[in-house]
């Protein structure tokens, strides 16, 4: 089994040891032919973690890429075209952050998976390891057009995101409550072969061969935010179905790069991101 790993990572170089190294323990005595693009979009280049970076090399197939920081998939996009890579020759292909970290069973369970002809993306479990929750299924459900629009007008706005950001805060504060109140062995009823939804979250997707055969690029150009919606909508256009696996374990480490930008960059991204969305998909 032939796959790849397009790791994006932006001033994350000690986030980033950790991710490999729990790639490095779940590949190792498996069957898996491991391609990892390390896209570097550092503003500032750490010699000292890049050769650590580099040493990989020995236990699978890393390719380090320095890269001015165009943004999430922008980059991605660029590094596919700029090195001419054949995203067919793999099974899967894999669309992570670096802030992240595999099960030791990650790999194998990916190798046992029978994928039917209606399968374009798997979204594994994404575990918090700050409050404890799954972060897939990113989306059940397809936004209403008029969900968007809202969300597009609280982001257009500087009052109106720190209402939304204030929201959040009580929003993760009540999520934490219940899930320390909760009983330790409670467990989400989901099979474990899966169920069909509509986003995963943009973290860590994982491509099947169907959808790379439909769209062997990521041409969304927004620099970051809404990839989810990208990709479900782009997977409808395929009739492909996005599927939750939580048998595929992935942790989190709650986003080191996007924690430390400035609020108001982070309101210009969501916005030009809804824009984007509602222009394009949802006419």
């Amino acid at each position: 089994m032939r796959v790849c790993i397009f790791a994006v990572c932006h001033n994350s170089y000690r986030e980033s040891l950790v991710f490999l190294d729990s790639i490095s323990r779940s590949v190792k005595d498996t069957e898996v032919e491991l391609d990892v693009f390390f896209i570097d979009n550092s503003s500032k280049v750490d010699n000292d973690f890049v050769k650590l970076i580099k040493s990989y090399r020995s236990k699978f197939g890393l390719h380090y890429i320095k890269s001015e920081n165009l943004g999430y998939f922008p980059s991605i996009n660029f590094v596919i075209n700029e090195h001419a890579i054949i995203l067919s020759n793999y099974e899967y292909t894999i669309i992570s952050n670096v802030d992240l970290s595999v099960s030791e069973s990650f790999f194998i369970t990916l190798g046992r998976l029978s994928v039917s002809n209606t399968i374009g993306v798997y979204a594994p479990s994404i575990r918090s390891n700050a409050i404890g929750v799954d972060r897939n299924p990113k989306i059940y459900k397809r936004p209403t057009h008029l969900k968007l629009k809202i969300n597009q007008q609280l982001f257009r706005y500087s009052f109106t995101y720190l209402i939304l950001r204030l929201a959040n805060i009580i929003r993760l504060k009540l999520m934490n409550v219940l899930r320390t109140s909760s009983p330790k062995n409670a467990e989400v009823n989901i099979q474990s072969e899966g169920v069909q939804i509509y986003a995963p979250h943009g973290s860590f997707v994982i491509f099947t061969h169907k959808f790379i055969k439909k769209n062997n690029k990521f041409n969304y150009p927004v620099f970051l935010f809404g990839e989810e919606i990208y990709v479900a909508e782009k997977s409808r256009e395929y009739n492909l179905d996005v599927i939750y696996l939580p048998d595929l374990v992935v942790f989190d480490d709650e986003h080191v790069s996007t924690s430390l930008m400035r609020p108001e960059i982070y309101r210009s991204y969501n916005y030009k991101a809804l824009s984007y969305i509602l222009r394009h998909f949802y006419f």
